[in-house]
């Protein structure tokens, strides 16, 4: 009897995997965070962050570092490791849905993440609206950078203070040799190649190497001499120009 019993238990399993697999039935998925929500086959949006819901109408938010930020918010100064001095200039265009009370927050950080200068951009426009407005403004900094390069930080205006709501828009740059503290390192050379305490001249020979530079940090070595610090960005630069 309990061979007859287990035999009558298979069959009913073997059935059961047969319809599902011949009218796909699908499988139910325990939906726990938003890369299970969509691994479940549930719709995402294109919002930044993207947003999942679940059939039991559950909402997970996403990575808001994921999507091209460039549908929200544009810099047209200053560009991509473009030479700085304080006080630094910005401006651009930026969807209405990215101020609130037509500003939002600016702040700069030295290669070391250190917030050495913080302003607000105030949008040149009616901001209440989700067209591109433009924005401008500039921002002091507070304090010297000890490294050679660093960032300006574009954030969202998120007054509700929801971390997953938060969107930042970075630009790396280079700060002039008379911005950055006496005992820096600061990048010079014809193609910003070199890494030293003083400027310097080189020959302007361009490699296609030098411009996996800008994805390493000039800084301060263990020794004592300046230095590039060889990021992972750099290390990935360097290999797919081999």
């Amino acid at each position: 009897m309990n061979i007859f019993k287990i035999l009558c238990v298979i069959g009913v399993i073997a059935v059961l995997g047969y319809l599902a697999f011949v009218f796909d039935i699908p499988y139910s998925k325990k939906v726990t965070d938003f890369a299970s929500c969509v691994s479940a086959g549930n719709s995402v949006t294109t919002s930044l962050p993207p947003q999942c819901r679940d059939a039991n109408g559950v909402l997970y938010i996403g990575s808001p570092a994921t999507g091209d930020l460039s549908t929200l918010i544009q810099v047209k100064s200053p560009e991509s490791n473009e030479r700085v001095s304080s006080p630094i200039s910005f401006s651009g265009i930026a969807r209405g849905t990215w101020y609130f009370e037509a500003s939002f927050p600016i702040i700069v950080l030295d290669g070391m993440g250190r917030k050495i200068g913080q302003a607000i951009a105030q949008a040149q426009g009616d901001w209440m609206t989700t067209n591109f407005v433009p924005f401008e403004g500039s921002v002091v900094l507070d304090t010297l950078p000890s490294t050679a390069t660093g960032t300006v930080v574009f954030k969202k205006d998120n007054p509700s203070g929801e971390p997953a709501l938060d969107l930042s828009y970075t630009v790396p740059v280079i700060f002039s040799s008379a911005t950055v503290q006496d005992n820096a390192c600061i990048v010079s050379g014809c193609s910003s190649e070199v890494c030293s305490d003083i400027e310097v001249t080189s020959t302007c020979q361009f490699k296609p190497e030098y411009a996996c530079y800008t994805k390493a940090r000039c800084e301060r070595q263990a020794g004592g001499s300046c230095g590039w610090t060889k990021t992972v960005e750099y290390k990935a630069c360097i290999s797919n120009n081999k």
